[in-house]
């Protein structure tokens, strides 16, 4: 390692590498963390080199053989995140001395789920620009474990998705339930069946699409005796799959009749109880909530509920 300044204390550069060496660890490489922070491939590995530097310690394997991180570098990446952590947590404390309804919220939603009528989200902006008209509402959308992931890392206030997956360390709060129906388009056997009903004796070991971070249609799927033969987990996909004719799906029915090509696809009738998948505002339960999210959920659910 290179002699340089030891780190003695903490200055604001070093806050800030600390900053991109997370970023890179949780972009799995420097390339990537690059794309993700909008700066050149050179600016990320020079702050990365500065920081080795700084602490006198290797952090990281970068090369030809792919990015892994130092045993040193595993204790170096939890600092960052305590240190991004904590100053989150005094950025919105001192936003709060003024009335905690400024500054940016972050929410991440899946897929499809803006366009959904239980949800009301244009209503939702609306409400929350009258009651905070500072609060700037920054929306991504993203897979349901790249949401839990980033709620859990602090990169995300909040998060909305539907999955029967529940880590402990998040908090999820029930806001609505979405209809889903069963799907096969033109070429599929079933298409042209015309029985009132569908049971496990007809769908029983007929292929579908499973959604690859759990949800209550594959249970209901288990239930009727399809095999999940391809997972996907991006309501677009599972369409796309869908109507190549060579699989069933569950897919909102909100979702199909919206498209054009909608009428190629056939809701299957089944027997026993049609499928309703619940969806979720999930937060992180270490920390306290701050009062623009508090806003956010009550506004969220007074909507969705009415």
């Amino acid at each position: 390692m290179e002699n340089g300044p030891r780190l003695q204390k903490l200055r604001g550069a070093d806050i800030h590498r600390l900053g991109v060496f997370k970023a890179v660890v949780e972009s799995g490489g420097l390339s990537s963390a690059a794309d993700a922070l909008g700066v050149d491939l050179s600016t990320v590995s020079r702050q990365i080199k500065d920081l080795e530097i700084r602490l006198g310690l290797e952090l990281c394997q970068r090369g030809p053989g792919g990015f892994a991180l130092t045993s040193q570098g595993h204790t170096a990446y939890e600092v960052a995140c305590l240190l991004v952590e904590t100053l989150q947590a005094c950025e919105e404390r001192l936003e709060g001395l003024r009335d905690g309804l400024s500054g940016v919220l972050h929410v991440g939603v899946v897929n499809h789920l803006l366009s959904t009528p239980e949800l009301r989200f244009p209503e939702v902006l609306r409400v929350m620009r009258r009651k905070a008209p500072n609060l700037v509402i920054d929306c991504k959308v993203l897979t349901p474990a790249e949401i839990m992931r980033q709620v859990e890392s602090r990169q995300l206030h909040l998060g909305i998705l539907g999955t029967s997956e529940q880590p402990a360390e998040l908090v999820f709060t029930p806001i609505f339930r979405e209809e889903a129906g069963l799907y096969c388009a033109a070429g599929h056997p079933l298409h042209q069946d015309r029985r009132a009903a569908l049971g496990r004796e007809a769908l029983e070991g007929m292929a579908y699409v499973a959604r690859t971070h759990g949800s209550p249609t594959d249970l209901r799927a288990q239930s009727l005796g399809l095999v999940a033969e391809i997972g996907a987990n991006d309501i677009d996909v599972i369409l796309s799959l869908v109507q190549s004719g060579l699989y069933l799906g569950f897919l909102p029915v909100h979702a199909v009749e919206a498209l054009k090509q909608g009428a190629a696809l056939r809701r299957l009738p089944l027997e026993g109880p049609e499928c309703a998948v619940p969806f979720y505002a999930c937060t992180l339960r270490r920390v306290s909530r701050s009062r623009r999210t508090e806003l956010f959920l009550r506004v969220l659910h007074g909507i969705s509920a009415a």
